[in-house]
């Protein structure tokens, strides 16, 4: 079972039916702001929280690194309209596993839990070139630096990240062990500059090296 927080706003809460359609989903608790939220966690210790980036002001952000900052993290779901914006990539900058928008059916929004609940990352592909659009590109100095300073594993490794691939699974796509897996990735957050996978995720994108191969 997959315990599951939901920070929602309060003229939204449609959430909680969604999740508790689906047999191998409790929802421990519900919360409508960042305090809210974390005095939640502390509490019910949920596996995954999920995140309404419609949160007034910079909330959902602060939420979930607050959220993150906790001795056992969570992970974090964002939950976004189903035409996003730009406050879905700072919820995600912010340590977001990933984002599913608003109307998705109960099957999809659980596979997507479990998915971030296992490690991984949930990411529309359509949606994020749509939103990394006119960021840096593949083409920019800054990018090209910071690509070329990669070995071509890594290169791969990024783009299985940006496809929101666990280590497990980055593993069995390199021939490699976890521990092997961990340490390519811890190494290539260091030379990118980054804090987590997501954000690796999001240069990946931003890089338009998705599927790399």
């Amino acid at each position: 079972m997959s315990r599951v927080l939901i920070v929602e706003s309060h003229d939204r809460s449609g959430l909680r039916p969604v999740l508790e359609a689906v047999d191998t989903m409790v929802v421990v608790g519900e919360a409508a702001d960042a305090v809210q939220a974390v005095k939640a966690a502390k509490e019910y210790q949920p596996a995954v929280v999920i995140m309404d980036v419609s949160l007034p002001g910079r909330g959902a952000v602060e939420a979930t690194r607050q959220l993150l900052g906790l001795g056992f993290p969570p992970r974090v779901l964002a939950v976004t309209a189903s035409s996003p914006d730009g406050r879905v990539l700072d919820v995600l900058r912010a340590g977001a596993s990933g984002f599913v928008v608003q109307d998705c059916g109960p099957v999809e929004l659980a596979h997507a839990v479990r998915t971030v609940e296992a490690g991984g990352n949930v990411l529309d592909s359509k949606i994020m070139r749509m939103l990394t659009r006119g960021r840096p590109s593949a083409g920019s100095p800054d990018v090209l630096e910071k690509i070329g300073d990669l070995t071509d594993t890594e290169r791969q490794m990024l783009a299985l990240i940006g496809g929101g691939h666990t280590n497990l699974r980055i593993a069995d796509e390199c021939y490699l062990s976890i521990t092997t897996v961990k340490t390519h990735v811890s190494r290539l957050l260091q030379r990118l500059g980054l804090e987590h996978r997501i954000q690796a995720a999001i240069f990946a994108y931003e890089a338009d090296i998705v599927g790399w191969d």
